[in-house]
């Protein structure tokens, strides 16, 4: 289109919509699509700021006719899409006209860019100390003015590209000016999603951080970091990372100090998920490696103590045995040397303290959400809660333990779909006053823990206070060498992993034997694991404690056989109360003599009957029963029926009896499975006097030395 045709831009649009106005329906949309050419709507918006009254109201007429309200609409939109980009490319013509590069080589002092590489600022920004700016350059004088959208330097310094996932990590840094007094400005960098960084609802969370970004000047940051991460592409160093620590695919071990590693392994950088800086600032070292082992010289003496070193580094053995996640609970009253305990086992990886915010000890008060995101960055590195007491509603803790032991997050859902699932496979390190399990009523979760009763740090008061005292202070000093040397071992004799699995496999069908259940099956799994975890230890030179603490690990398998098997308990407790109560049933001699319980009855029993077999409970009632008990209809009675306790139909766990003359479904107990349960005797061992089987079985464990296992015991970190 001419210059002289432009000038007549209003007089054709205006004759367009007359035309249309006198058009059939059908005919007006082919109109339109030719009309308006593409060169006729840029030149529409080069026409724009000198006749836009004149095109907003016809452009308002042809939106009122019929079938074309949308169109326009679209239509407007794209005229102001291209007015935008004439005027960036004017605005760029002048820039560059002016010459307005620059590096930030040039823009900044040298101490302030140690460490990145010369980095482009790209046309139409400038940054100095104070800010970044947008540059407007004035048409008429030629010269440029500066609009300061950033109260401070921004950029992108890092890129990483999750190996699992996909996922793209932005490092991004800024200039924090100093307090007073306190020197130089310093660089201060974080880790985000892409996603956050080129979102202005949800780059504004950097505010946090400190970074100069508000919601005001949100879309402005995005514009100067979009511009400026393209002009830079080929220096902003692109890196495989992982936003978790603990075992990645390729059989390294990331850690917030250092990628333990072969040297076939691919270099890893850990991107964080977001929240996770203070347990980054908790897992370092300090002092020494002997310093430490002099620490565990004071621990000999107190195996359920030696138990909290074995247990922290079991986490890291769970990805190589294929373990299922389960936790290791201290419980007994306060000053008992449970924290400590805690201490000790934290001292494997970090720094070991419950009072700092830099201490990889955490407390049972935590969000669901927060523990949940905790064990999916650790991943590998065990979970330490602290004091189950502090929990208002007990319903908190059965929850943070179902979700644990389930070993995978929930997925929560984003403006952008789906979050990521966080997964882990690891231990989780408990106490309290009461037993873990208490919290919950779920048989699987509860066959999930290792509850372990006594002192941890055993003795007199007086003596117990002082070995405490000394081991804490000690730990404060001395931390996160055995970990690091640990995972080094396995790293570097990974070729070896399937002895391992030999070994904790050996370990696992040996002390299956201590119960005969199923849960006692699934917690000698666990046994097994920390019995291995103990090798490995004494094998990289822990010293081991004067009395073996299997014999305690033995005693909570039999426990928690005894304490997870809730469906025996819950069956016996139905049926006692049915015992105790048997004028509540029809056909019982207690109920009348013509058999008919008053008010209230409970289901039937014809024990008038020599023959009788069975308790018949009607399930309304018998969930009545079950709740007085503290246990769940439906996680027991389905039980029973799986065990063969109930007289049932094909279908279901009742059984139609007839009751008054209406047929009745009720949940029938055996007579001779509630006998058998009341005679037999429950297993009852003194912590301190372990059954002569058990001694066997302590006995009889796999002597390194005598194993596949002392190859790997003679290999070095």
């Amino acid at each position: 289109m001419s210059d002289n045709e432009s000038v007549d831009l209003v007089a054709e649009l205006k004759g367009f919509v007359e035309s249309v106005q006198g058009m059939e329906s059908a005919d007006r949309a082919p109109a339109f699509t030719t009309f308006f050419s593409l060169s006729r709507i840029e030149s529409i918006a080069d026409q724009w700021q000198e006749n836009e009254f004149q095109f907003e109201a016809l452009l308002t007429q042809l939106g009122s006719i019929r079938g074309m309200g949308t169109r326009v609409r679209e239509l407007t939109q794209t005229i102001k899409r291209a007015q935008r980009r004439a005027r960036q490319q004017q605005q760029q013509d002048v820039l560059q006209q002016l010459g307005m590069t620059n590096t930030f080589n040039e823009s900044l002092p040298d101490y302030l860019t140690e460490g990145f590489p010369s980095l482009l600022i790209p046309n139409g920004f400038d940054v100095d100390l104070g800010g970044v700016y947008t540059l407007q350059p004035n048409f008429d004088d030629g010269t440029v003015t500066r609009e300061k959208i950033a109260t401070a330097p921004m950029i992108i310094t890092q890129r990483g590209r999750d190996t699992e996932t996909g996922h793209m990590q932005i490092e991004v840094a800024w200039v924090e000016p100093p307090g007073p007094g306190k020197g130089r400005p310093k660089w201060r960098t974080h880790t985000v999603e892409r996603s956050v960084l080129f979102d202005s609802r949800k780059i504004v969370s950097l505010i946090d951080y400190g970074a100069p970004v508000t919601s005001i000047t949100a879309a402005d940051t995005i514009r100067w970091l979009t511009a400026y991460e393209d002009v830079n592409q080929h220096k902003i160093p692109l890196t495989n990372g992982a936003n978790r620590l603990g075992w990645q695919r390729d059989g390294s071990f990331l850690l917030p100090d250092g990628h333990i590693k072969l040297d076939k392994h691919q270099e890893l950088k850990l991107f964080p998920m977001e929240g996770m800086d203070p347990i980054m600032k908790s897992l370092r070292t300090g002092g020494t490696w002997e310093g430490w082992l002099e620490v565990v010289e004071l621990l000999r003496d107190h195996p359920l103590a030696m138990l909290s070193i074995y247990s922290s580094v079991a986490s890291v053995l769970q990805h190589i045995v294929r373990c299922q996640n389960y936790a290791v609970d201290w419980s007994n009253e306060t000053s008992s040397g449970k924290t400590t305990s805690l201490r000790v086992a934290a001292s494997v990886w970090g720094y070991p303290a419950d009072d700092d915010d830099e201490g990889f000890i955490y407390s049972w008060d935590s969000t669901k959400v927060w523990v949940e995101r905790a064990a999916g960055f650790l991943h590998s590195v065990p979970l330490i809660l602290d004091e189950t007491k502090r929990v208002k509603n007990k319903q908190h803790v059965a929850d943070v333990l179902y979700d644990f032991c389930s070993g995978k997050g929930r997925g929560r859902g984003t403006l952008q779909g789906i979050d990521k699932v966080n997964t882990w496979n690891t231990v989780l390190l408990s106490t309290g006053e009461q037993r873990l399990t208490s919290f919950t009523q779920d048989g699987g979760v509860r066959a999930r823990v290792l509850a372990l009763q006594g002192a941890p740090i055993s003795g007199p008061a007086q003596t117990a206070r002082v070995v405490a005292d000394t081991v804490r202070g000690r730990l404060y000093a001395h931390y996160g060498h055995l970990g690091r040397r640990v995972v080094k071992y396995l790293v570097y004799h990974k070729d070896s992993w399937a002895d391992f699995r030999t070994a904790f496999e050996t370990r696992r069908d040996s002390y299956a034997g201590i119960t005969n259940t199923a849960v006692g099956g699934r917690l000698a799994a666990y046994v097994a694991s920390l019995d291995l975890a103990q090798a490995v230890c004494e094998t990289l030179g822990v010293p081991s404690p004067t009395r073996d603490p299997i014999e305690f690990l033995i005693q909570a398998v039999r426990d928690g056989a005894n304490d997870a098997d809730r469906a025996r308990d819950a069956f016996v407790a139905a049926a006692s109360w049915a015992t105790m109560n048997r004028h509540r049933f029809w056909g019982s001699r207690a109920a009348s003599a013509n058999g008919t319980p008053g008010n209230g009855w409970a289901g039937r029993w014809d024990d008038s009957k020599p023959e009788w077999d069975e308790i018949c409970i009607e399930p309304h009632a018998l969930q009545n029963i079950l709740d007085r008990y503290g246990y769940i209809f439906d996680e027991v009675v389905p039980r029973w029926g799986a065990r063969d306790w109930l007289h049932v139909t094909t279908r279901g766990v009742t059984r139609s009896k007839r009751i008054d003359g209406i047929p009745t479904p009720c949940v029938c107990l055996r007579r001779d499975v509630y006998e058998e349960l009341m005679t037999a005797e429950r297993p009852d061992v003194e912590t301190a006097n372990v059954a002569e089987a058990q001694l066997d079985l302590i006995e009889e464990r796999v002597s390194y030395s005598d194993s596949s296992w002392s190859a790997l015991a003679r290999g070095e970190e």
